[in-house]
């Protein structure tokens, strides 16, 4: 849901969704982060970002590239 909401542009609808969630993958956080960065919202993607490394959230190398890149 967080992916379908952020690519159709309704970013507030993803972060709702992405708040309830009691767990999060590294999936769903390149959903929001890459969501946010689409939307326009690149200093939001870079809080989420550090948050998701803050909660010890690992990501392989691709996936932190292009996080880096488009934060």
């Amino acid at each position: 849901m967080v992916d379908i909401y952020a690519k159709c542009g309704s970013i507030e609808d993803a972060g709702r969704v992405f708040n309830k969630m009691p767990s999060r993958d590294v999936v769903i956080w390149n959903a929001m982060i890459l969501g946010c960065v689409k939307c326009g919202q690149g200093q939001k993607a870079l809080k989420l970002f550090q948050q998701m490394q803050q909660e010890d959230m690992r990501c392989g190398g691709a996936e932190c590239m292009c996080q880096s890149s488009c934060a």
